[in-house]
């Protein structure tokens, strides 16, 4: 498992939280998560891929475009 950088917000209520992930193409994914799934800064999500300094990672639900998997660059994984 790895830590991405995201933008984390408060969602409907107190266990929600919804994550704002930059994607290798530039583009916000949206996703709402359980709150113990994300940080302050980051969500985590499983590495399956890695490809011209892109990581592809499996989220644990879907974005709000219907995507489980998205393509960041590597500088958005957080060092363990």
């Amino acid at each position: 498992m790895c830590r991405v950088k995201a933008k984390i917000v408060k969602g409907a209520n107190q266990s929600e939280r919804i994550a704002y992930i930059t994607t290798a193409e530039g583009i916000q994914a949206e996703v709402l998560l359980n709150a113990t799934q994300t940080g302050t800064d980051h969500i985590v999500a499983a590495e399956i891929a890695r490809d011209n300094n892109n990581v592809l990672m499996e989220l644990a639900q879907e974005t709000s475009s219907g995507y489980w998997r998205v393509w960041v660059k590597e500088n958005e994984i957080l060092p363990e």
